[in-house]
């Protein structure tokens, strides 16, 4: 009987040592060497595993670039900087993009915008929102159980006192997951530079808007009518924004009939415009330019600003061919 046991034993060990052998022979022979250019673009990637990319994570991130399947600018995480590193590495030229950061278009919280009914569901958006679309008094606002906190990456979104999303723009890395995540298409990632855009997303007008939201958009298109750039166009009851054309110039939100705007300006409240008396020679073109009556004075005669009119749009400072207009500089918020 032992000698059987032994038997057995050495055969499926000698058979183990043929197949580990087979293996070995197939793996040196048979197996895919590593791209040096995936390794060398994986070994730079962030490693956040975001998918902001649109790829599961970084290895399949670096792989498709590796294949020529991805831009090498396609990480919003590592941003320019690393789509230059990415650039090299594949000897090809990389535009530098511009970073973008999430954008809460609603200001309907819970100060704002009643509830329905009483919902006692699982507190989460999405579960929310299959219940007819939410409980919110707004049906196009944001449903405020936080899901895109739970699933940002990077400890950019928190929920603020009035149950909506505060995004911080020094941590936000444009990723996109929480704007993926959102059922009510509230969230939107634009350029980190921009200062002004509408922060509401309802498709009702007028009194229907009025209603449910003390600072909702009433489709008024006064912003349109008003904006010098030709930047802002009535789509669905929205005024939707070209922001190749904006400015940031701010008018739409100062213009805007609502009390408190439906836009948000990272630059408010602006430096007021000056008017230095010594170069002013009275050509008249920073009023003509201004569309708020805020600046006296005659053609001919040296300008003066009336402070209270004044909102800091600078068009003034455009317009006048002197330099005499001059307006101080502007201080971004990062958070919003």
């Amino acid at each position: 009987m032992g000698t059987i046991v032994v038997v057995a034993l050495v055969s499926l060990g000698g058979l183990g040592l043929i197949l580990a052998g087979i293996l070995v022979f197939a793996h040196r022979k048979l197996g895919v060497k590593p791209n040096p250019l995936e390794e060398s673009i994986r070994a730079i990637l962030p490693g956040a595993n975001c998918g902001g990319c649109g790829y599961p994570g970084c290895d399949a991130f670096a792989a498709a670039v590796a294949k020529g399947d991805a831009p090498p600018d396609a990480c919003p995480v590592g941003g320019p900087s690393l789509a230059s590193k990415i650039g090299r590495i594949m000897g090809v030229e990389v535009g530098g993009g511009e970073p973008k950061v999430a954008f809460l278009m609603c200001q309907g919280g819970s100060d704002i915008v009643a509830q329905s009914a009483d919902y006692q569901g699982i507190r989460t958006c999405r579960a929310a929102n299959l219940i007819a679309g939410g409980t919110k008094a707004c049906p196009y606002g944001c449903l405020g159980f936080g899901d895109c906190t739970e699933v940002c990456p990077f400890d950019a979104i928190h929920m603020g006192p009035n149950g909506l999303p505060i995004v911080d723009r020094s941590k936000c890395t444009g990723c996109g997951i929480c704007v993926r995540t959102c059922p009510k298409n509230v969230l939107r990632l634009i350029p980190i530079s921009k200062e002004v855009f509408l922060a509401c997303n309802s498709f009702d007008k007028g009194k229907a808007v009025r209603e449910v939201c003390k600072i909702g958009c009433h489709a008024c298109s006064i912003c349109v009518k008003m904006c010098p750039y030709g930047a802002l166009e009535m789509v669905s009851n929205l005024p939707v924004m070209d922001l190749s054309k904006c400015t940031d110039c701010g008018i739409c939100y100062a213009k805007c009939p609502v009390k408190g705007s439906s836009y948000i300006d990272f630059a408010a409240p602006r430096p007021k415009a000056e008017i230095e008396p010594s170069k002013c020679e009275g050509l008249h073109k920073c009023a003509e330019a201004c569309k708020f009556k805020a600046i006296e004075g005659e053609e001919g005669e040296i300008h003066k600003i009336i402070e209270d009119k004044c909102v800091g749009c600078g068009e003034c400072v455009k317009a006048c061919p002197t330099g005499a207009c001059t307006q101080p500089a502007k201080v971004k918020a990062l958070v919003a």
